[in-house]
């Protein structure tokens, strides 16, 4: 009789026991790990293998886990050692979550997401307004000139020499933009043809006033060796008059021009377009340059332009217009391959 006791009080216990481990625990909150994105617009994720055992207080949390909802399903289980184990997910499952600005992806993993990529949605263009291109506080003479090769017409503007002589020339008001675009990534090797860049490889700015980025060569219509070869032809210093990929009757603006013609108050030649603020005094020589863009909204602040002239084998001189200065210098190591700006005066 003893023995029959023993043997249903064992019982009883077993089947206690046995209820409470069947019975469900609320589901714990599940998250994706992520770490800060990097410059490509994805990242990894961050372990959370450190996280997956909990206490049996942690499954009383009443959520859902799941990336985007689809797998909401979390358990807990008895392990051998008789801890609570919580699992966020199924094995193997795959998960989307869209937000507003980025989609991540993630799958599971020993019961935990991990997050393998999350794509950032890229940054919308927003176009500068260039209704104030040409505008000045001042009253400069423009006119315009249709190019006969591709019918591009530039606005040209008449300066006049800095130290009170009647000297003047007709410049171009904007930039060059004749030739053919490249990504920026690819170098102009094709002489059978004039290749260009774009600012933020975008044809949009190369059509609206910024022009064309070209090499030194480039630009001189010259085969691409010269990028790195000296001109021998290239001795008149920097009052060179060359053509290069100017229209017929125009040449390349060299540094005599630049510094006899132009101000040397940087925000004379620039364009307000530059700013989204009223600038005053801004092109008051009706230059109207408008600086390199860093992003759509952002500039660098400063533009440069082509020099005929060289300073070494694989140097070139150039001209920086910013807000501040103009200034005409050279830059020695490795400035040919560098894509500027061209203007291109009429020859007189």
């Amino acid at each position: 009789m003893k023995y029959f006791v023993v043997l249903l009080l064992s019982a009883v216990l077993f089947v206690a026991c046995g209820d409470e481990s069947s019975s469900s625990a609320p589901d714990p909150i599940g998250e994706i790990s992520s770490s800060s994105n990097d410059d490509n617009g994805s990242a990894s994720s961050s372990s959370q293998k450190d996280s997956k055992k909990s206490s049996s207080s942690a499954a009383e949390k009443n959520s859902s886990s799941s990336v985007s909802g689809k797998n909401s399903s979390s358990s807990v289980v008895e392990s051998s050692s008789s801890e609570f184990v919580l699992k966020y997910c199924d094995e193997g499952s795959l998960d989307t979550l869209y937000q507003e600005n980025r989609t991540v992806y993630a799958h599971c993993e020993d019961g935990f997401w991990e997050t393998d990529s999350i794509v950032y949605k890229p940054k919308e263009k927003v176009y500068p307004n260039m209704d104030s291109l040409f505008a000045s506080d001042y009253e400069p003479v423009y006119s315009e000139f249709e190019d006969p090769r591709d019918h591009q017409v530039y606005k040209t503007v008449i300066l006049s020499e800095s130290y009170g002589s009647e000297d003047k020339i007709e410049v171009f008001a904007q930039n060059l933009n004749y030739g053919v675009m490249i990504d920026s990534s690819e170098r102009m090797l094709d002489d059978t043809k004039v290749e260009k860049h774009c600012e933020l490889n975008d044809e949009w700015f190369c059509n609206n006033g910024w022009g064309g980025l070209y090499t030194w060569s480039e630009a001189m219509a010259l085969p691409a060796k010269y990028d790195t070869l000296l001109w021998k032809a290239a001795s008149e210093g920097d009052g060179q008059i060359h053509q290069g990929i100017c229209p017929d009757g125009w040449h390349i603006m060299n540094g005599y021009e630049w510094r006899t013609y132009t101000s040397s108050a940087g925000l004379d030649l620039a364009s307000k377009s530059n700013w989204k603020l009223k600038k005053i005094g801004a092109n008051s020589s009706g230059m109207s340059v408008l600086f390199s863009m860093r992003d759509y909204e952002v500039s660098w602040k400063s533009a440069d332009f082509i020099l005929p002239n060289e300073s070494s084998a694989i140097g070139t001189y150039r001209v920086i217009v910013n807000d501040e200065y103009m200034w005409v210098g050279d830059q020695f190591h490795g400035g040919k391959h560098n894509p500027y700006y061209v203007r291109c005066v009429k020859d007189y």
